[in-house]
């Protein structure tokens, strides 16, 4: 496929392709002369990423399937960057993140896993996680010195997330075992998580299920609007209605 992408606002922040052999024709540093990129992967996951008479080769895990994305995650430095992206199991997206600078193929990130990316140009970038049965973002800043990603780690994460109880457990004042608990959950009663703290690590005793989510904080609300915190050890065989995949 054969692509030649005209930028009349220099604000757009991200063109998607979506082919596992691309050309495209933009300029990608902001210095008014196109740069030819040629994108070319195969079944075995191999990529080739192709700008003017630069290459750089990379590998998907997996990439049963494969395309670009061209992004802005620093509106300020006059260069946007190119992702290759490669689909895995369940659809995650596996991310390569380049940007050209001075006429080189300069690789400024990773990242190992997703169900997409976005970013607002802030320096800035979310991914999108699932994590079982629900979905949250992580965020990472851009270092466009060292050309890296760090992770920004935070200590909640806004869920939505709609269950019934099915067998009575007890909900705590705070996030430790040893809490108060305002109220213990009856059967037929629909709550609402609306948050998680997923830093918790799991002891060899609470291994139950041998996954470290066990050990997850949810906050956990009531229709009556009675709220508090539960282990997810505690509660995900106490409830209906939640859609674990993946």
């Amino acid at each position: 496929m054969k692509l030649k992408v005209l930028l009349f606002l220099l604000f757009i922040l991200s063109v998607v392709i979506h082919a596992r052999d691309t050309t495209v024709v933009m300029d990608i540093n902001f210095d008014r002369i196109e740069e030819n990129i040629k994108f070319t992967s195969n079944e075995n996951g191999q990529f080739t990423l192709r700008i003017n008479e630069k290459t750089i080769n990379g590998q998907f895990v997996e990439g049963y399937d494969a395309f670009i994305e061209i992004i802005d995650m620093n509106r300020n430095d006059n260069l946007r960057e190119i992702v290759a992206m490669g689909l895995g199991s369940s659809d995650y997206t596996e991310c390569f993140f380049y940007q050209f600078v001075k006429g080189e193929i300069i690789p400024c990130g990773y990242l190992p896993g997703n169900f997409g990316v976005k970013t607002n140009g802030n320096k800035i970038l979310k991914e999108n996680i699932w994590m079982g049965f629900y979905s949250i973002e992580f965020a990472h800043r851009f270092d466009n010195e060292n050309k890296s990603l760090t992770f920004i780690k935070e200590d909640l994460y806004n869920i939505d997330v709609q269950a019934e109880v099915a067998v009575p457990f007890k909900i705590l004042k705070l996030r430790y075992d040893n809490s108060a608990v305002v109220e213990t959950l009856k059967p037929k009663t629909k709550i609402t998580l609306v948050n998680v703290d997923i830093n918790p690590k799991c002891s060899e005793e609470q291994m139950d299920y041998k996954f470290d989510d066990n050990c997850d904080w949810f906050l956990i609300k009531t229709e009556n609007g009675i709220q508090g915190w539960c282990r997810l050890k505690d509660f995900r065989d106490n409830v209906e209605g939640l859609i674990w995949a993946g």
